[in-house]
């Protein structure tokens, strides 16, 4: 049985442009994932179920910069300064 195939050097061409694609794919994500071992992020917690923690707000703390701490301050001044004038 003849199967006949028109523009197979086209076809031909695609193939083995895909062909080169996934062998370059394959040796290339094993050294992609040793560079950012230590950066990828990991899968395995994201479908655990979380066990309430008792805080309803369950705020992240964070390390505060300087113009947090600016702020703090100048909100403490101010609540103090209003808190002196109605007395």
């Amino acid at each position: 049985m003849i199967i006949i195939v028109k523009d197979w050097r086209r076809k031909l061409v695609n193939v083995t442009m895909a062909l080169v694609v996934i062998l370059a794919f394959t040796l290339l994500f094993p050294r992609l994932m040793g560079l950012m071992g230590n950066n990828w992020p990991v899968f395995s917690g994201w479908l655990k179920d979380e066990s309430p923690s008792g805080n309803p707000m369950r705020v992240e703390n964070r390390e505060k910069t300087n113009f947090d701490r600016a702020v703090d301050q100048f909100v403490i001044k101010l609540q103090n300064f209003y808190y002196k004038e109605t007395e």
